[in-house]
């Protein structure tokens, strides 16, 4: 079985496995196509080595490369032949996986190649190494050793980088020899942290045998597994032969985690919808800083081509036509509905089911006014909608409703007020002429080729001109921008040089997990949506604040709000070590500087178009928003506390 990012809709593989025959061939073609990087170098665990491979595993240096940059040039690969870019490459967790075709053929199938970025290769190739062909352990089990052996002698595995103190975060040293000597004793060398078997030998004699192999046994155990030490027992005789780094990419995939290199997890969540792009480095640590910069970096060139109005409509509504061309207008939940039909083909199918949502609202005690507020809407929106979709179209486009009567103008400018953001759009403007001659405006943004198939590009969808109806497709900035205040970026990018480990070691989902504190990083990002939408900060601007009172407030917070439990943990990991209160204070002070960068960034776009809520930033690795969210957000709360 091959890997398992790419699939159809019936949930079957795209890809399969590779016959090592090909795997030479392959890595060969995919060196051609990304010239620069040593590909057939830089292969990890067994790929290649045994006669079929799931998946090709490469290593790429983070310092070299970033994962926007390779995500462009293989999207760029697959619109040259045809191809649609999110068909063939996709980012999860700590990788970029791409369907390759076998040796560049693609006749011959396509496997999945997975770029794992890493900071220190050589030391990772180590960690990841295949396991010797006699072994009956996984390289899964060897890392699990190698980390309780680290563990009872006061060192850590960090995965990434090599050997660090336990209670300082400091790296000691890289060198597998070294780390041989350290953890099993001064004759041993890297050849002897090859095998959990060769292990074990090493300890043969070790007066802290027992100690050292304390959380191995216990992981054993969890695992169902036997704890054996003899090289002709297999203790997977009942188990599942899936190699360490499968067991890893299923967890990235499958489950939101990353096991093998946890300091590049998701460690902080993830938003409900669009991420603020300063709430990153509390998502992903300093990998998330990385890649806020890299999205403020290709600004420079690709502001008009990445960045777009995000506009503050309701409600979202969803129209087209079905595969028998019959036209459906609905909001978000009739179009994802399970249970009952909400794809309404008629406006009075629309008011019958408001009237069922109303009654079932009552019941429970709760407002029920979504026919008298929703349902003229759909009288009136229907005709012009159907109207507007040909008939020959195929899939479905969303929108948010802005206006449905002419908007009024006042003092040159034409004023609507849709959901918490009230607009005020130059009358004279090219946009406010197009309002001006309308009744309805619509911001449609998104396409789906059915009912729960996944989110498209808009592009630009070939529509019927229709008397009244501003369908208004995203609205770009005219002009390139970038950080007026280049010191801001430079203060970023050494904050993150200097402190970047600490905020990492902080954030470190094991240490997190000892501590009972698995949610620190969430409850950062709590903790600014408190003092969003509360008193104490109120509509102030981040900058001015400073991360060591923000530290102080943040534990002022953390008191009232998570148990005396939770809390005293806390405080006693902040503490110890040392390290951590710096990187907690770190994660804090890039918090400010995204800030500052970004209100920087967004006073430019609005001075090209003015008025809006925010703007959206979408690059191969996603979408981040850039919201004067302690104007925007704070009222939209406010308003829609739910939400």
């Amino acid at each position: 079985m091959g890997g398992n990012v790419f699939k159809n809709n019936n949930n079957q593989a795209l890809t399969q496995r590779i016959n090592q025959t090909d795997v030479k061939p392959t890595l060969a073609w995919l060196e051609e196509l990304l010239p620069g990087l040593d590909i057939q170098g830089n292969t990890l665990g067994s790929t290649g080595i045994k006669d079929t491979s799931g998946d090709l595993d490469i290593a790429v240096d983070s310092s070299q490369l970033s994962k926007l940059q390779l995500i462009t040039r293989l999207q760029q690969w697959a619109q040259s032949h045809g191809f649609k870019p999110e068909e063939y490459v996709k980012q999860t967790g700590a990788g970029v996986h791409f369907k390759t075709p076998i040796a560049g053929n693609p006749s011959k199938g396509y496997v999945q190649t997975d770029f794992m970025f890493l900071k220190n290769i050589p030391w990772s190739k180590f960690v990841l190494g295949a396991m010797p062909a006699n072994s009956q352990y996984k390289g899964r089990e060897r890392n699990v050793l190698m980390n309780s052996l680290a563990k009872a002698l006061g060192y850590k595995l960090n995965q990434i980088a090599g050997i660090a103190d336990r209670n300082t975060n400091e790296i000691i040293t890289d060198d597998p020899d070294q780390v041989a000597k350290m953890l099993l004793n001064k004759q041993a060398t890297r050849a002897d942290l090859a095998s959990v078997e060769s292990m074990l030998a090493a300890l043969a004699k070790d007066p802290q045998r027992d100690a050292k192999l304390a959380d191995f046994k216990a992981h054993m155990e969890r695992e169902g597994l036997p704890f054996m030490e003899s090289t002709d027992a297999n203790p997977y005789t009942e188990v599942s032969d899936v190699n360490f780094l499968a067991r890893l990419r299923d967890r990235i995939v499958n489950q939101g985690m990353i096991a093998l290199v946890e300091a590049d997890q998701n460690v902080g969540g993830r938003a409900k919808g669009i991420e603020h792009i300063e709430d990153l480095v509390f998502r992903k640590g300093s990998r998330g800083v990385q890649e806020a910069l890299a999205v403020i970096d290709q600004l420079k060139d690709n502001t008009k081509k990445s960045t777009t109005v995000k506009w503050d409509g309701k409600p979202a509504l969803i129209f087209g036509r079905m595969p028998d061309g019959g036209f459906v207008l609905t909001d978000v939940a009739g179009f994802t509905a399970k249970g009952y039909d909400g794809l309404f083909r008629s406006p009075k199918q629309a008011v019958n089911l408001l009237a069922k949502r109303d009654r079932e609202a009552e019941a429970l005690g709760k407002p029920a006014g979504r026919v008298e507020a929703l349902g003229p809407m759909y009288q009136k929106l229907f005709p012009m909608l159907q109207a507007a979709v040909p008939e020959n179209f195929k899939g479905f486009i969303q929108g948010d409703l802005l206006y449905t009567s002419k908007p009024p103008e006042q003092a040159g400018n034409l004023i609507f007020k849709p959901n918490t953001i009230e607009y005020a759009i130059p009358a004279a403007s090219k946009l406010g002429q197009e309002i001006a001659d309308s009744d309805v405006g619509i911001a449609i943004h998104t396409r789906y080729k059915e009912p729960g198939a996944a989110k498209q590009a808009l592009g630009r969808p070939s529509l019927n001109p229709v008397d009244g109806l501003l369908l208004m497709e995203p609205i770009a900035p005219s002009e390139n921008v970038q950080p007026e205040d280049s010191k801001l970026v430079k203060q970023l990018r050494s904050l993150i040089s200097k402190n970047g480990g600490a905020i990492d070691g902080l954030f470190n989902p094991s240490e997190l997990r000892a501590q009972q504190i698995t949610d620190l990083p969430k409850l950062a990002v709590d903790f600014i949506n408190y003092l969003i939408h509360n008193t104490g900060h109120d509509n102030s601007e981040v900058g001015n604040f400073d991360a060591e009172n923000i530290v102080t407030d943040f534990f002022n917070w953390l008191k009232v709000t998570v148990t005396p439990k939770k809390y005293n943990n806390i405080v006693e990991y902040t503490q110890s070590p040392r390290s951590n209160m710096a990187g907690l204070t770190a994660a804090f002070a890039a918090f400010i500087l995204l800030h500052d960068i970004k209100m920087d960034v967004l006073q430019q776009l609005d001075r090209q178009v003015p008025g809006q809520e925010g703007w959206v930033v979408t690059v191969p690795g996603g979408m981040v928003k850039f919201v004067n969210r302690f104007g925007f957000t704070r009222a939209n709360r406010a308003v829609n506390p739910k939400e």
